[in-house]
């Protein structure tokens, strides 16, 4: 686009280059709509050629879209608008009952076995999803992506809920959090269960806190164990705006353990 302005620089003079340029950009968003077949998935590639920054990242979110940084190539950054997508019911979620188990044993114990913080130390919280798991060498949280966030943290809207065991981080959910919309990006765990225990009690969380969506963004046959529900497209953007509008904010406040029903 800088040749292209350039060259019109050249022919035409004043305003009538800005008119020139303006008539260039709509016949080449025209010729890119044809090729992707739709203007929308024009402006998700449009989206995807820019530097992957917070600002980007927040535009992307309040608009309801997913942006994963290509797993074999974190240079390209997909800008995903799902047909379906997944959300966990705020105040209907679920858990298996070996969870249930766990859980019911860890309210009884005087000494708990996990140790759960808000936002203790949200960047080793963040490397720590990004480390490859078993047998795959590769992830899709980019160098930039995890940069952009920790820069999001440091603004107050990206969160993490902290699993520790002996004084060590062993577990652990990262997301972000505008208003009463809450998006979970990722979550890890070096010792078993502690990654779920983390995840539960960030559903505690955003109940306590109010929250009105918890977007999973695409559908994880692994969150199903929590009561994922799929989404429509369109009752999906309908709920995120209503949840962007309400205004809310993620306490620090670790929320008292709660036994809910199991699967």
């Amino acid at each position: 686009m800088q040749l292209s302005s350039r060259l019109l620089s050249i022919f035409f003079p004043g305003n009538a280059k800005h008119k020139a340029q303006r008539k260039l950009q709509q016949i080449l968003f025209f010729a890119l709509s044809k090729v992707s077949r739709s203007k929308g998935n024009a402006l998700l590639w449009a989206n995807s050629q820019f530097e992957l920054s917070p600002h980007a990242l927040v535009s992307a979110f309040t608009q309801g879209y997913v942006v994963f940084p290509n797993m074999r190539n974190h240079k390209i950054v997909e800008w995903l608008d799902p047909e379906v997508r997944g959300i966990l019911p705020i105040d209907h979620f679920k858990m298996q009952e070996g969870l249930f188990k766990l859980l019911k044993k860890e309210r009884a114990r005087e000494v708990k076995e996990f140790d759960i913080k808000i936002d203790e130390n949200f960047e080793a919280t963040i490397r720590a999803c990004a480390e490859p798991r078993d047998l795959k060498a590769i992830t899709w949280l980019s160098e930039e992506y995890i940069n952009s966030t920790i820069q999001l943290h440091k603004m107050g809207i990206a969160h993490s809920v902290e699993a520790y065991k002996n004084g060590k981080l062993v577990g652990g959910v990262v997301g972000v959090a505008i208003n009463g919309y809450f998006m979970s990006l990722s979550l890890f765990h070096t010792v078993n269960n502690a990654g779920k225990v983390a995840f539960y009690y960030l559903m505690l969380k955003l109940k306590a806190d109010g929250y009105k969506l918890h977007d999973l963004g695409m559908p994880n046959p692994w969150i199903q164990q929590f009561g994922m529900k799929s989404l429509p497209k369109k009752d999906f953007k309908e709920a995120l705006l209503r949840a962007i509008t309400s205004p809310l904010a993620f306490t620090h406040e670790v929320p008292v353990l709660e036994l809910l029903s199991f699967v």
